[in-house]
């Protein structure tokens, strides 16, 4: 723990790593053999890109993409335009948020694997995605009921305040918070039509708001909260099963990788922006 304090305030150089974001031959697999990450620009601290690295590295099969700030503005302008998404998109003020949508729009449009640049599997993910679903859905620790805040955080009219009956008998840990630091979808998958389509209608809540907490404010309006409510929809309206992995891929999930934090001096955590607006 010294050591990683230590390793934030001392700024290490940062290294290279353009070199890991390679294409390989397109699998025949549901879900496309394309892991999407992001970040301000290809190089990070030491530690932290041993461990993208070794990730990468688990991953041969896989291509690799990483995008930029101004490659997921273009993303979305050129595959979406004239989509609502795209106006919540541009009217984000923080950068996590603006990073949501555009995870759930690049797997929408060409499916494929998404992953934080902080995050990582300690297994293959051909290991758990050997079934070949159409989704893969894994869980937080946390509880939706101890993080949800209707009324303050989101749209009551939206938001449900329980989980229908009927979808926590469809789910392995109906509980907990539907994560959004790993997803797996097919291309087109009817689940992030459902998270966009909500974010899009529930965002009208977050105008002209200040929060007094941006960390609550992210997780209802684009994060967890928000795809945990979209999947209620989506298997309440189609009575499915997804295909889940338990709680952090059954404890293979890596939520922050080591050395990591050191980002937080490039862009500030969503967190430190307590008492300011979410969107223009």
């Amino acid at each position: 723990m010294i050591l990683q304090k230590l390793y934030r305030v001392l700024g290490p150089e940062e290294v290279d790593v353009s070199s890991l974001y390679t294409t390989v031959a397109p699998s025949s697999s549901r879900i496309p053999n394309t892991v999407y990450q992001t970040w301000k620009y290809p190089r990070l601290p030491p530690y932290h890109a041993r461990c993208v690295r070794r990730f990468r590295n688990l991953n041969p099969d896989f291509s690799f993409r990483l995008f930029d700030d101004d490659e997921m503005a273009r993303f979305m302008r050129t595959e979406f335009s004239g989509h609502p998404i795209l106006d919540v998109f541009d009217q984000i003020r923080v950068p996590a948020a603006k990073a949501d949508v555009w995870r759930y729009c690049i797997l929408y449009r060409d499916g494929g694997v998404y992953c934080d640049i902080d995050s990582a599997l300690s297994i293959p993910l051909r290991d758990i995605l050997k079934d070949d679903p159409t989704e893969l859905l894994s869980f937080e620790s946390n509880r939706w009921q101890e993080q949800l805040e209707i009324d303050n955080y989101a749209d009551a009219a939206l938001f449900m305040d329980s989980m229908p009956e009927a979808v926590g008998a469809r789910l392995d840990y109906p509980d907990n918070t539907i994560l959004n630091w790993v997803l797996c979808f097919e291309k087109g998958h009817p689940l992030l039509e459902e998270v966009i389509g909500l974010i899009v209608r529930n965002f009208p809540f977050y105008k002209g708001k200040n929060f007094a907490s941006m960390w609550k404010a992210v997780i209802h309006c684009t994060g967890p909260l928000a795809l945990t409510q979209a999947t209620w929809r989506w298997v309440e309206k189609t009575g499915k099963r997804p295909s889940q992995c338990g709680i952090d891929f059954q404890g293979r999930g890596i939520f922050k990788l080591p050395g990591s934090g050191y980002r937080d001096r490039v862009s500030p955590h969503f967190s430190t922006l307590n008492g300011q607006p979410l969107t223009s």
